[in-house]
Formats: structure tokens, C-alpha cells, sequence
């Protein structure tokens, strides 16, 4: 899986907004990854207000035993926030994996051993770049492409490119230039892509202020590239301030 830590490393503190009380119960949605010394970390795409700071990272405590099954996995938490040694912290009190809002499918049925599912969503699928006040919202929106494997074998196949992923984004309906890019496979696969069985292939694509610059629908696109049967499509909507 492609580590989220180089999609959103610029969620950090953007500012002051609208106080949170210090140790208060949210519910918050994001990705645990690992962290060093054995931490772990909760990222979110959508940040919290943590002691009136909006923070995107923030140190999970909780009983992490478990933690490393729903590594990458979109969850829905529940825990108190706070400041500890001036470092936003969340301790954990309930949290689940969910499907995100919006998650777009496509089935692939081209062989008894290339059959998936492949599915896209936009987390979140409704934000905005900046406040009611006008400040930056801190929000780091991503496109979360996965494959499941539902063959009876492992899937294996060789990239056409030396790119693995190749997305655009582009107003519902029309209008306007399409945003592309694409991605290269995650670390040490090189172009070759082995979904074992019932595994997931993953990968994250930001989107930046230019792929979706004026409040409104957007439809997104994701596909592996040079093999267009391993694609998918989901919308996210742009909001005003």
C-alpha cells in the first residue's frame, strides 16, 4: 500500500479558529498509520480543532493491539482530543472501518484470475479550501483507489508505463480544462503490479486547489495505467466558504 505520510504531510497547524475545549469527545474520520517508538498516528484529510489549532495529524493513544489489521483502512473515530507536551493527541475510544460516502465500484471479470473489484472515493466528498472567515480550512483532499482481488489465484500483471496510476478530474458536466496526473508504482514493485489472493492493491492521489478551483460538482476518474478495465469513478462537491 502506498503510505499516506507523503499525501498529506502538509496537514499541520494552520491557525487559529473557533476554540475546542481541551479534552473534548470528537468523532473524526481518517487513516492510522505507524509512527516511530512504537506510536501511532491518526491522519486526517479533514482536520480537527485541537485547543483552537487546526491540526491533520494527530498521536493515537488507545489499545493499539489490534491497530496494525486497519492500517490504511478508512475509519471513523471516536476519542477525546487534547494537548499533551503541546502535541495533539486523540485517545481512542471507539473506532470502525466504513465504506467512505461516495465510493464509486467497478467489477472486473475478465478470467478466472483477473477478477476484482476496483473502487474509488473521494475523502472527503464535501469540502472547502477555506472557512467562513476566510482562513485556509486545512482540508488535504484525496482520491482512495483500491483493487480487490476476488480471483481464484493471485493477479499479475506488467504495467505498460513506467506510471501506475493515472487520474483526472474535471466539473460535472463540462466546462473548464480537466486536471490530470499520474503516479508511479508504490516503492520496490517497480512496473510489475502482484495483488495476492484476497488482498488489496492501494494507492492515494491528492487533489490540489487547481484541480478543483471554483465552488461545484466534480467527477473524478482513476484507472491503472495501459489497462483500462482496472478503473473507477466517483464526484465531490466544492463548497464556498
Amino acid at each position: 500500500m502506498a503510505r499516506l505520510e507523503a499525501v498529506i504531510a502538509l496537514l499541520v497547524a494552520l491557525g487559529s479558529v473557533a476554540q475546542t475545549p481541551q479534552d473534548s469527545s470528537v468523532t473524526v474520520h481518517g487513516f492510522l498509520q505507524p509512527a516511530d517508538s512504537g506510536r501511532w498516528t491518526l491522519l486526517l484529510p479533514e482536520p480537527v480543532s485541537v485547543a483552537g489549532t487546526r491540526h491533520g495529524i494527530l498521536t493515537a493513544l488507545g489499545d493499539d493491539a489490534h491497530w496494525s489489521r486497519v492500517q490504511d483502512r478508512f475509519l471513523e473515530v471516536v476519542g477525546r482530543v487534547r494537548t499533551d507536551a503541546g502535541r495533539p493527541v486523540i485517545a481512542v475510544q471507539q473506532l470502525r472501518e466504513l465504506d467512505p460516502p461516495g465510493m464509486g465500484r467497478n467489477s472486473v471479470d475478465l478470467s478466472f484470475n483477473q477478477r476484482a473489484i476496483v473502487t474509488l472515493a473521494a475523502i472527503p466528498n464535501r469540502f472547502a479550501w477555506r472557512l467562513s472567515d476566510g482562513q485556509p480550512s486545512g482540508v488535504q483532499p484525496l482520491l482512495m483507489f483500491t483493487v480487490h482481488n476476488e480471483s481464484q489465484t493471485t493477479i499479475d500483471f506488467m504495467l505498460p508505463t513506467n506510471d501506475a496510476l493515472c487520474a483526472r478530474v474535471e466539473r460535472a458536466g463540462g466546462g473548464g480544462a480537466a486536471w490530470q496526473t499520474s503516479l508511479p508504482p508504490p516503492a520496490r514493485q517497480g512496473q510489475r503490479v502482484v495483488i495476492r489472493l484476497g488482498t488489496v492493491y492501494q494507492q492515494f492521489v491528492a487533489i490540489p486547489p487547481d484541480a478543483a478551483p471554483v465552488p461545484g460538482r466534480y467527477d473524478a476518474f482513476v484507472t491503472l495505467c495501459g489497462l483500462g478495465d482496472y478503473h473507477a469513478e466517483t464526484s465531490f462537491e466544492l463548497r464556498g466558504p
